[in-house]
């Protein structure tokens, strides 16, 4: 089946992504970073935004949802260095 390259599907799977690492990431005790330990989560949970990313650019030949995907994580990371 193929999937229909879309920038707004491409928001919506980089939030969904984000969203479920993020419930991962904050079940682990992360006290012991010290200072770190309040980015940690986020910022662990970006990584798999960039991974699908490069998969949807590469890969899947998926431009539109690639960028949708990037812009999630790039807004996002810059939401964490700023805010928290």
């Amino acid at each position: 089946m193929k999937i229909k390259d879309n920038f707004w599907l491409g928001l919506l799977i980089g939030a969904a992504s984000f969203g479920l690492f993020f419930l991962l990431f904050s079940l682990i005790p992360w006290e012991s970073l010290g200072r770190f330990s309040v980015r940690a989560p986020y910022l662990l949970a970006f990584i798999p935004g960039v991974v699908l990313f490069r998969m949807m650019l590469v890969k899947w030949d998926l431009e539109k949802m690639g960028k949708g995907v990037l812009v999630v994580t790039v807004v996002g990371m810059l939401l964490v260095f700023f805010l928290v």
